[in-house]
């Protein structure tokens, strides 16, 4: 898929992506650099899904 195939995003959403991408390459670089595994037991990615997952779930309860 080409930039021209593609639907125009708006401003905001695309800043949005952006501050999401900022975001997630600071998180991966400050795991990275205190030596937290991104995957498996204890790694970056797993406790955060799970996070997201629990707040997901408890606000749904509430």
């Amino acid at each position: 898929m080409t930039d021209l195939d593609r639907p125009a995003v708006p401003a905001s959403e695309a800043a949005d992506e952006a501050a999401m991408a900022d975001w997630a390459e600071r998180l991966v670089a400050q795991a990275r650099a205190e030596g937290v595994d991104l995957t498996g037991e204890g790694g970056l990615l797993t406790d955060l899904v799970r996070r997201v997952l629990q707040t997901g779930l408890e606000v749904e309860m509430t």
